[in-house]
């Protein structure tokens, strides 16, 4: 039995929409491969044949796909393959709006394992390993992990994505119907990925005689600019405009 298993899956490319291997996903087996040749790829859901020679290509020997219903709780149809793993480890999530990157939390209090996420680096220790953890504001923090656990690889790990073709053509492509896959029950509102999000724009810093400026020069919307007259016709045009909104009680 392989003691470090790494949940690969196939995500949508971001320009031409058609299923591709997940960078996240690559760089976490990449790390496996680096510690052990024989490390397992597993994957629960489809994954089209180009994506796992895409895995394949990193150096695996072997990837293991659980095939389901597009509704099926992934968590519960992985939970058997993993029972008896050490080392479970995952991607994080990294491409914009896909998935919840919830899948390693689900997973970790399923088995009530400890979860480390951000994952740098790691370093067998015995049979412990010494994990490199990232923290916020480029703080690196180190942890002794001993096993069962689960870890998510940080994206911003320093692997090296090798993609041989003689490794994707000579790796094993095994698929399994995953039987009795529980069903999860949609929650919230879908927004289709594709959606853009509007941009933050910085506020531009002017005076306030530049203010002032901008606000005469402008044409209004529901005002007027009294460049005549005396003060007290000033005055009334002033109240009327109050009076007219309500904004006086006489």
């Amino acid at each position: 039995m392989n003691n470090i298993t790494v949940l690969v899956a196939a995500n949508a490319h971001a320009v031409s929409g058609r299923p591709a291997r997940s960078r996240a996903d690559a760089t976490a087996a990449a790390l496996a491969l680096g510690l052990n040749a024989s490390a397992r790829l597993l994957s629960a859901g489809a994954m089209p044949g180009s994506v796992a020679r895409d895995y394949l290509a990193l150096g695996a020997k072997r990837i293991d796909i659980l095939e389901c219903g597009i509704d099926a709780d992934l968590a519960a149809t992985l939970l058997p393959a993993l029972r008896d793993v050490p080392w479970v480890l995952t991607g994080t999530r990294t491409e914009a709006e896909q998935a919840t990157g919830l899948l390693p939390h689900r997973l970790a209090a399923a088995l009530g394992r400890p979860l480390v996420t951000d994952v740098l680096a790691v370093q067998p220790d015995g049979d412990a390993w010494i994990v490199t953890q990232a923290l916020p504001k480029g703080a690196r923090r180190r942890l002794r992990v001993s096993p069962p656990a689960v870890l998510a690889i940080s994206a911003a790990s320093p692997q090296t994505l090798r993609h041989a073709l003689a490794d994707a053509m000579a790796g094993q492509i095994m698929r399994t119907t995953a039987r009795g896959a529980a069903t999860v029950a949609p929650t919230g509102q879908l927004v289709p990925s594709s959606k853009r999000r509007k941009l933050l724009e910085a506020k531009t810093a002017q005076s306030g005689h530049a203010r002032m400026l901008g606000a005469i020069d402008t044409p209004s919307t529901g005002g007027a600019v009294l460049r005549t007259g005396d003060a007290h016709s000033k005055a009334q045009a002033v109240l009327d405009y109050l009076r007219t909104h309500s904004l006086v009680p006489f």
